[in-house]
């Protein structure tokens, strides 16, 4: 954006704003976040229930100008309305908000008007009423307590000033004001937001709520600049090195006798004594992945592989590995075990001067949790991504169960429903056989009760609705309702042929219902037998989420029963031996806090399935209560209705939970996290996106930008660095006046990977576009990459992994392919893509 640009934006707004329905307020100014988003919700007093979220629920928003916009909502009851409009005039954006509630009872509203974004004020001061408050930079809470997080008694004003300009907020209602980062709350978890806002807001039928706030925003101008820098530095030399650390083992193995020191040589070479044996390939085609494997020599000594199935006494899936210096052996309990035994196999090489070994002795492990699952949406594109996520991922750490949410197929009995994110049929057929080809069990999960907006997609099937206005649950007094879902399951069962089928049935009461306990538990009293029914006579296993059948003090959270009367009642409903998904989400790393609910469960002749979501303290936790009470374990994941490889970019720390569930659920360590000496987000990344790591050095090119470089390891590739290149950051001092853009001319490197060494001086969100890279290549070719934090970078107080990139000491080496073939690259250039992150480029190398 050129100076000329900035200055007509500030003539004609100082700041930009948008209002959305679900995300609320955002304001930016000269290209700097500053409120990332907005909320409120209606809420019974104590937080026993929720009425009405704007973050969950749609509203109307209408932009009536290019100054003003209007906001309307109501809710699918019809018990909360109300409006907000919001008004720019200068650098005041003025909102009034209007709520009204139509209840039996008075309730209260927690309203959010806005965000903070943290990075752009901390470097400031502020105020409240007039009254200096602490220091707004990071602080380590030692607990969730919001009164050590105030910044200082509630007023009418909050003043902040900082290197980007001043913002305050002025309301005619006292304001809270607290620092979100590092809460465990879903909003605040993994971003860096300050909370302004009003807490308990009384609304009742008859008596509405009307409140005015005022954002006043007074940005600094900031002014591009671009840099031409020439001549860089090169030369030739190594650019990637083997990486000779030994393997982490994970799970934990029971027993570990191996001598890594006196390691056992992988030729290439194999012979059999006793034959070739099953699920061999699974070892070879592991090492193809984790290594660039050489060629074997006829010259070389063959290894001796033995293995097979045993009964050796251990639980189904435990193993037992034996190696000797020319030999391996590989024994496993039914096949199961065999195929653990060989995955572990692949996780013990590693390379030692050049070669790769195996360490020596003997390792004998078996699971200590018997159902170890993971729960996953499909989609269209699902196989694919299921495939590599398994082969590289889940199976080498030892789940054996998966729960396929896949209600969103095209069912021939369920005719009209198809959408943009259905999963043809054929392809569901296709992911089955893959699983079962894996020896991992396969669940499909349909959601026969509450959760039911596919069965109702494109208008279809309102009839069967218990609330046509709002369809979202099944009317089980209707026979035409069971006639259906016994089609939809009759379809399911007989082309997927599961051992075993999950109905849902979690938060069936969310929408549609009226303020009824009596009337949802008849309701699930009529439906139950009915899906009962459906698992008996097809002969296979039945599974339920266990949310509506647990009361609060039987549970740490998801409890939706309102008594224990009502709980036992809804429990005595549900098919003895069905299997329970138990799922509590709270980040409680006590496994005694979180027995409670499989107790029950259990008690009562269910069969639990602990599931945690990914808080790592919630997956420590519920996971070693499932080792406690012989329960199973179940981990899930909700990060969209259609399962792809992007959800994976997207929702790292969901699946990076997986590694630690893994862990837990087999090996039932007692470590807490930060204890286990590994980050689990970089065990993630490397099974699942690393490519072959070289076993011998290569040479290439390597770029510095100045003065005396050193060298630096990132993972396998080996930088020169010395001064760092450096694009604008408004949010430091220092940073404020460096270049937008910088162009790195008067190369001469040809290969077919640039790598680059960088970080960013400012942590950003995830998932945000920081910078991009051109590269001007001599066949005229513009190779283009953009640069995404979370994903590629973070800054160099950030540190969590990144799924693209690996990282040492704060710093990632990002990769850009420049094609199949070698080509010479003439110019570099490096382009901010906001005024705030701070792109800091170190060295490269070009291979």
């Amino acid at each position: 954006m050129t100076y000329a640009l900035f200055a007509l934006l500030w003539a004609s707004a100082p700041f930009d704003f948008s209002v959305s329905s679900g995300t609320g307020l955002t304001v930016t100014a000269t290209g700097v976040p500053l409120i990332r988003g907005s909320w409120f919700q209606y809420y019974e007093p104590g937080w026993t229930k929720g009425y009405y979220s704007s973050t969950y629920r749609k509203q109307t928003v209408t932009k009536t100008d290019a100054d003003s916009v209007a906001v309307t909502f109501k809710s699918e009851d019809g018990l909360a309305t109300g409006t907000q409009r919001y008004v720019r005039s200068g650098n005041k954006l003025s909102v009034d908000y209007h709520f009204e509630w139509n209840g039996s009872h008075p309730v209260l509203i927690e309203l959010t008007p806005g965000m903070i974004w943290a990075p752009a004020v901390q470097a400031g001061t502020g105020s409240l009423d007039g009254t200096a408050i602490r220091s707004l930079k990071a602080m380590e809470y030692h607990s969730q307590d919001l009164e050590k997080r105030r910044f200082g008694l509630d007023g009418r004003e909050i003043k902040l000033s900082s290197p980007v300009g001043n913002l305050n907020l002025r309301s005619d209602s006292p304001l809270t004001f607290f620092d979100g980062r590092g809460s465990d709350q879903d909003w605040a978890e993994g971003k860096s937001l300050l909370w302004a806002g009003v807490e308990a807001l009384p609304v009742a039928i008859g008596k509405p709520a009307d409140i005015h706030l005022e954002w006043t925003i007074e940005p600094t101008l900031i002014k591009e600049a671009l840099t031409r820098w020439t001549p860089s530095q090169t030369d030739q030399g190594t650019v990637e090195l083997p990486e000779e650390r030994l393997p982490v083992l994970i799970p934990k193995p029971k027993l570990d006798r191996l001598n890594f020191g006196q390691p056992m040589l992988l030729t290439g070479n194999y012979d059999f004594p006793a034959g070739k044996f099953r699920f061999f390939n699974l070892f070879l085609d592991g090492l193809a992945r984790r290594f660039k494997l050489p060629l074997p020599k006829r010259k070389d000594h063959p290894v001796h592989a033995d293995g097979g199935v045993s009964k050796l006494g251990f639980v189904p899936g435990g193993y037992r590995i034996t190696i000797s210096t020319d030999g391996i052996t590989v024994l496993g309990e039914e096949d199961e075990g065999l195929q653990n035994g060989l995955n572990r196999l692949v996780q013990l090489a590693f390379v030692k001067h050049g070669k790769i070994v195996l360490p020596t002795g003997t390792l004998i492990d078996e699971p200590q949790t018997r159902w170890r699952g993971v729960h996953l949406f499909v989609g269209k594109k699902s196989v694919a991504f299921h495939k590599r996520l398994w082969e590289r991922v889940l199976k080498p750490l030892g789940f054996n169960k998966v729960v396929l949410q896949c209600e969103r197929t095209d069912w021939a009995s369920a005719p009209g429903i198809k959408s943009s994110i259905t999963m043809p049929l054929s392809e569901l057929k296709r992911l089955f056989a893959m699983y079962r080809g894996m020896g991992v069990e396969p669940i499909p999960l349909i959601q026969s009760f509450g959760h039911m907006e596919w069965a109702f997609a494109n208008q279809q099937n309102l009839d069967l609705a218990l609330n046509r206005n709002v369809p979202y649950a099944l009317d089980p007094r209707k026979p035409e309702s069971a006639t259906f879902i016994n089609k939809v399951w009759d379809e399911a069962i007989s082309e997927l042929n599961p051992e075993t089928i999950h109905f849902g049935c979690d938060e069936v009461d969310m929408l549609g219902f009226p303020d009824d306990p009596k009337l949802v538990t008849d309701l699930w009293k009529l439906q139950m037998p009915i899906l009962g029914d459906i698992a008996k006579r097809h002969s296979v296993k039945s599974m339920i989420w266990g949310d509506m059948a647990l009361h609060a003090s039987e549970a740490i959270d998801a409890a939706n029963a309102p008594s224990i009367e009502v709980a036992k009642e809804r429990r005595a409903a549900i098919p003895k031996g069905t299997l329970i998904a138990d799922w509590h989400y709270r980040g409680e790393a006590d496994p005694h806090k979180m027995m409670k609910s499989l107790q029950v469960w259990r008690k009562n002749d269910f069969t639990p399935i602990a599931t945690a979501w990914y808080n790592p303290a919630n997956v420590r936790g519920f996971n070693l209560a499932a080792y406690l009470e012989q329960a199973g374990t179940l981990q899930s994941t909700w990060c969209g209705y259609e399962s792809q490889e992007s959800v994976i970019q997207e929702a790292f720390s969901q699946f990076s939970a997986m590694v630690l569930a893994a862990d837990y659920s087999w090996s039932a360590r007692q470590e807490p996290v930060d204890k286990l000496g590994y980050d689990p987000g970089e065990i993630l990344r490397r099974m699942y996106f690393d490519e072959p790591s070289p076993v011998t050095a290569t040479k290439g090119s390597q770029i510095w930008f100045g003065g005396t470089p050193t060298e630096l390891a990132i993972g396998p590739h080996r930088f020169k660095v010395g001064n760092p290149l450096q694009l604008r950051s408004v949010l430091t001092p220092e940073g404020s006046v460096r270049p937008d853009k910088v162009e790195v001319d008067g190369l001469s490197l040809s290969g077919s990977t640039l790598s680059l060494a960088m970080t960013t001086a400012v942590k950003a969100d995830d998932g945000e576009p920081v910078a991009e890279i051109w590269v001007d290549l001599a066949n005229g070719h513009l190779v283009h990459k953009v640069v995404v934090y979370g994903r590629d970078i973070r800054s160099s107080s950030d540190a969590q992994a990144c799924p693209l990139a690996s990282r040492e000491n704060g710093i990632s080496s990002v990769n850009v392919s420049l094609g199949s073939q070698r080509a010479a690259i003439r110019r570099i250039t490096f382009h901010a893509l906001n005024p705030y992150a701070g792109l800091e480029v170190f060295g490269g190398t070009v291979k």
